[in-house]
């Protein structure tokens, strides 16, 4: 007897963790609070990758990187000199 209703109780929960799982929470939103969940959404997402970038030492060197071209670029456009790297030459 206690099989069976030990059963039948851990049927009830698979059950009940299914329907959590399946069930669509957009089905209830109105258009307004559906693109407030995507902005948060996406927000949160830019975040992980931007925290990813920084604890990850292979993405840090990438970031590093990029940041190096980004320097470089600002001065190439601002014509304040050389890039990084390259040896200044002397005015005469």
């Amino acid at each position: 007897m206690a099989y069976l209703i030990t059963g039948v109780v851990l049927i009830g929960i698979v059950f009940a963790i299914v329907k959590v799982v399946s069930s669509d929470r957009y089905a209830n939103m109105t258009e307004e609070e559906f693109e407030a969940e995507a902005k948060r959404s996406s927000a949160m997402g830019i975040a992980v990758a931007g925290l990813q970038k920084i604890v990850d030492p292979s993405h840090k060197i990438e970031l590093m990187q990029e940041q190096e071209q980004r320097i470089e670029a600002e001065k190439s456009e601002s014509g304040d000199g050389p890039a990084i790297g390259q040896p200044r030459t002397p005015k005469n």
